[in-house]
This record gives structure tokens, C-alpha cells and sequence, in this order.
């Protein structure tokens, strides 16, 4: 007989109780703890946690929670092309400063071709060079999503290094395509920043974003680059800051994808919602969001991960500052799941729903939500989660003699 999984440990330990009652110990849905039973969902530490004390299970349910999985290594290069790789490293990017990282899991021809684009730019920067910087901030896009902004950061910051090298003596085309790819670096840098709770040089990685779109004439990045100034301001509670940019994003001279505009006029709702909590202003807002998002079912190029999901969470947190907290209670409880979020965002979500749970005085679901939250943060380097989980310790001190608030407290000192 083989070691039992985490979900049939789950079904022996569950024994005659109901998926419901099961579900509400660990604050979750009975749909959920199914899952778990049936291998259908990998279980997070804080869920395991919370069931293992209510079953009485000693740590058995802990036990049993899957190892996580590897990510396959890059193949390595053979003995002398990592000797040649390693002196056009030392001679081209080392020499000139360029970050090392910029580059990662490239093979030798790749390689030469951006080393000899950046000794001489204008023979050798071509469209092919741009697609390579296009791809790698892919990459690093999707790596900060699963796995938060540690490595991401580096390359991106290489990644603007050599951009803006080679814009120097690069031709027109290919400067003026390098510029673009550079400003959405840039951007992308800022949220980096933003997720490591570094507001000064987020900002000025935005600036940098907004320079360069501005220089190219790429009014919507413009737009796009005011969005998050807006949603930077929301980090410190900024009421009207996140108004003014999220007004100013809408009333540019550009033509920005329906998408990004629901996310501005959402973003617009919200700031209303911190300032005066009137729902006659906020529902209107939030129901043109609605029709622009529905306008834009197919998203692409600048914010294509924004869907349905994630907005349903930011109108969850608008109801939240208006007052309405059984509604955005009801909203993170319909949209929130680790199926629909990467685990980065996942883990901040669930922080803020912990938070409408403590407005709600539900003390014990607010530091169950916070200590999953805390797990996830931890293992994506996400601060910015972090400081949404100190927030919400703040608001449980009315029950910080609670068990399960204690918990969450020790988890947070330790």
C-alpha cells in the first residue's frame, strides 16, 4: 500500500462530515474541498493549515502537501561554446557595462548577433534584434507572474541597458522600434519596483516609460503609462492622485483599446469611492467599465492579461472603499481562485479579501484569507502584498487575542 495522497488523507480524516461543513473550517467553498479531495487542485499551506487544526490531524494534512515542481533547466552549452559565449560576455557586455542577465538561455549565434549589434549598431540592429528584446520581456512578464519580480527585475533592467545602447547609432526604423520596445521595458520595470514596495524608482522607470512613448509617438502607451501612475497611487491610499491620473488617462489625445479604458474608468469609480462614497456617482462608472470591457472580449498588445476575473476583484475593492462590503465580499467569493490568477496576484488578492472580511467583523475568515496570502507573498517576493497583509493585521487588532489572529501575527514576525 502506497503513502496516502493529501486528498485521501483529506476523505479518511473528513469521515462522516459534509463537504460543507468541511469547507466552512477552512473558509472556502465545498467545490473547493472536492477538488482537494479528488486531486483536482493542488492545496496551499494555509489551507492545509487551517484544516489540519480543525480535524484534529497533528500535522498529518501538512505532511502530505505536494513538493513543488522544478522548472526544466536550460540546456547548457557545450565546453567551447561556453568558452567563446563567455569571451564575447567578457569583451562586449561586461566591457561596456551591460547586465549579463539580459541575456539568459540564448544560444552562441544569438549571441554573436547581439554582441556585433551592439559594437556597431548601424550595420547590425535589425528587426531581429527587436523580436529577441519583444520575447525576452515576454518572459519576463509571465516569470514575475508566476513566480514574482526577483529574476525578473535584472533582465529587465539588462534589457534596457543594451536598448538603450544600441539606439545611439542604430538606423531610424530600428531606433524608433527599439524606443517602443524600450518604453514598454520601462513600464514594466516601474511595476517591478511597485511590487517590491519601491515607489521612487517605479516612478521613474514610468517617467522613463512616458519619455520614450512620447519620442515615438506612441499615444497609447502614453495613456497607458498615466493608468498606472493611477493605479500606483491606490499602494498609499491616494484618493485623489488615483482620481486625476485615472481622468487624465481617459481625456488624452489618444485611442486606447476598450479594455484599458474600462480599467481607467474603473479606476476612476474607485477614487470616487475613497473620496465620497456615493453610489449614485460609482455605479454608473462601474457599468460603463462593464460595456467596454464586454466591447473588448479578444484583448491584445498593452494590458492583455486584463479580463473579466480582474475586474471583478477591482470592483470587489471599489464596493469595498464605498462602504458596500457584503457585495465585494460576495464578488472575491464568485471570482477569486487560483485557476483564474497567477499565483502573485492570487496571493494579493487574497490580502484585500481579507481585509472586506475584518470590515465585515468575520475575524477568524480575515487571518485565515491573510495567512494564505502571506504564504504566496513570501514565495513570489511580492512586498507589495506584504504591506496589504500589515494592513490588514491592523484592522484584526480589535480581535488580536483570537487564535487564528494570533497566528497570523506570529506568521508575520516570523
Amino acid at each position: 500500500m502506497g503513502i496516502e495522497t493529501f486528498g485521501e488523507t483529506l476523505r479518511r480524516l473528513r469521515g462522516d462530515m459534509s463537504l460543507r461543513d468541511v469547507a466552512r473550517l477552512a473558509n472556502c467553498g465545498k467545490s473547493h474541498i472536492s477538488d482537494l479531495e479528488n486531486g483536482r487542485r493542488a492545496p496551499s499551506l494555509a489551507i492545509a493549515t487551517a484544516l489540519d487544526r480543525a480535524l484534529g490531524a497533528n500535522g498529518r494534512l501538512v505532511a502530505r502537501l505536494p513538493s513543488p515542481p522544478n522548472r526544466a533547466p536550460a540546456p547548457l552549452p557545450s565546453r567551447d561554446e561556453w568558452e567563446e559565449m563567455s569571451e564575447l560576455l567578457r569583451r562586449t557586455f561586461l566591457k561596456r557595462g551591460l547586465a549579463v542577465a539580459t541575456l539568459p538561455a540564448i544560444g552562441l549565434k544569438e549571441l554573436k548577433h547581439i554582441a556585433m549589434a551592439i559594437n556597431d549598431a548601424r550595420r547590425y540592429a535589425d528587426t531581429e534584434i527587436v523580436a529577441h528584446f519583444e520575447r525576452q520581456l515576454v518572459d519576463c512578464a509571465a516569470d514575475d507572474r508566476a513566480h514574482g519580480p526577483k529574476q525578473s527585475i535584472s533582465i529587465a533592467l539588462g534589457l534596457v541597458a543594451a536598448i538603450e545602447n544600441m539606439t545611439k547609432e542604430a538606423k531610424s526604423d530600428v531606433r524608433h522600434s527599439l524606443l517602443k520596445i524600450g518604453a514598454r521595458t520601462a513600464e514594466f520595470i516601474g511595476w517591478l519596483y511597485r511590487d517590491i514596495a519601491m515607489p521612487e524608482p517605479a516612478g521613474y522607470w514610468r517617467d522613463r516609460a512616458m519619455e520614450w512613448a512620447q519620442a515615438t509617438g506612441d499615444f497609447p502607451m502614453q495613456g497607458y503609462v498615466l493608468l498606472k501612475k493611477s493605479q500606483s497611487a491606490w499602494d498609499q491610499r491616494d484618493a485623489l492622485r488615483m482620481l486625476t491620473f485615472a481622468e487624465a488617462t481617459q481625456e488624452g489625445p489618444w485611442r486606447l483599446p476598450p479594455h484599458v479604458q474600462a480599467e481607467a474608468v474603473q479606476q476612476e469609480a474607485r477614487g470616487h469611492a475613497m473620496l465620497n462614497g456615493d453610489m449614485r456617482l460609482i455605479e454608473p462608472k462601474l457599468e460603463l467599465a462593464r460595456e467596454l470591457l464586454i466591447q473588448d472580449s479578444k484583448t491584445a498588445g498593452i494590458a492583455a492579461h486584463y479580463n473579466e476575473p480582474l475586474f471583478s476583484l477591482q470592483v470587489a475593492i471599489c464596493y469595498h472603499e464605498a462602504g458596500e462590503i457584503e457585495r465585494a465580499i460576495e464578488l472575491y467569493e464568485r471570482w477569486l481562485s487560483p485557476q483564474s490568477f497567477p499565483r502573485r496576484d492570487y496571493g494579493y488578492f487574497l490580502a484585500l479579501r481579507g481585509a472586506a472580511f475584518a470590515a465585515a467583523e468575520q475575524a477568524d475568515q480575515a487571518a485565515i484569507s491573510g495567512l494564505e496570502a502571506l504564504t504566496l507573498a513570501q514565495e513570489t517576493n511580492s512586498a507589495r502584498t506584504h504591506q496589504e497583509i500589515l494592513r490588514l493585521i491592523g484592522q484584526l487588532r480589535p480581535w488580536q487575542h483570537r487564535e487564528s489572529v494570533r497566528e497570523l501575527r506570529h506568521a508575520v514576525l516570523t
